[in-house]
């Protein structure tokens, strides 16, 4: 197959690093839910897909009514074998791996159905994210919907779920959220697929739901952030098992009991 540029596009930013040592993004707490909450359609939409599915951006925005098969919300499932370039042309995925029909629950395939009866295009070939002309709506506009998202969700508290968004500094101006601070589009891939290895899911089903042509990058990258976050965990707990009595001591009565 001819390799055109605007095939990688997303692609870099997308693939794993494994020589990346600084943590990337996540959802932590309630923070994914939050996000979804605060969407609007179609992105709640996008982002439940993305949560679920752990699909790259350029995935969700080519994906077809062909390639979603929800009739029976028991056995529902989506295809992912394509994905969009910068140009809105809808191109096969690079790999053979990450060509891959994902099973979801039905209570994904119902939210779909929903979307579907609100969706102006719903034939066959009609993009399931699309924009008001029918094409597919573009990483970047996903991106900026997530931004706008995390802009308005709030906690149960009312307090906002990102409050770095709604700093001013001494001008009043918004201040600069320096890059990475942030969890991205590509976080939900990165989310899901630490809450998974953190149940127990194998690395090789995580592999083929995140699209990777083996495991060995699921390994290299997923598995050391784990294990990571299991030791900084395990060398919290050995450090209060051992300083409990300097941190009473610290904290002084009536304080939250160690």
């Amino acid at each position: 197959m001819e390799r055109h540029d605007s095939d990688d596009v997303d692609a870099r930013s997308e693939r794993p690093k494994i020589s990346q040592t600084k943590r990337r993004p996540v959802f932590p707490g309630n923070e994914l839910e939050q996000t979804i909450a605060a969407a609007y359609e179609p992105f709640r939409t996008l982002f439940t897909v993305a949560a679920l599915t752990r699909a790259r951006i350029s995935e969700l925005c080519a994906l077809t009514w062909a390639d979603v098969r929800i009739d029976d919300p028991d056995d529902a499932e989506i295809e992912f074998g394509w994905q969009v370039d910068r140009h809105s042309n809808r191109r096969p995925t690079k790999t053979d791996g990450s060509a891959r029909t994902v099973p979801v629950p039905r209570e994904l395939a119902i939210v779909l159905a929903r979307h579907k009866l609100a969706a102006r295009y719903c034939e066959q070939a009609s993009f399931v994210f699309a924009t008001g002309t029918g094409h597919p709506v573009q990483p970047r506009n996903v991106s900026r919907a997530l931004r706008e998202a995390q802009c308005r969700a709030t906690g149960l508290d009312g307090a906002p779920t990102f409050p770095i968004l709604h700093e001013l500094d001494e001008r009043g101006a918004p201040v600069a959220v320096p890059r990475g601070t942030l969890p991205s589009m590509h976080s939900f891939r990165h989310t899901v697929a630490s809450r998974a290895l953190l149940a127990g899911e194998s690395v090789d089903e995580i592999a083929f739901l995140l699209g990777h042509r083996d495991a060995n990058v699921t390994r290299a990258v997923y598995v050391r952030e784990v294990a990571d976050a299991r030791r900084r965990s395990m060398r919290r707990s050995r450090m209060v098992a051992e300083f409990g009595g300097a941190l009473r001591v610290a904290l002084g009565p009536g304080d939250e009991a160690v």
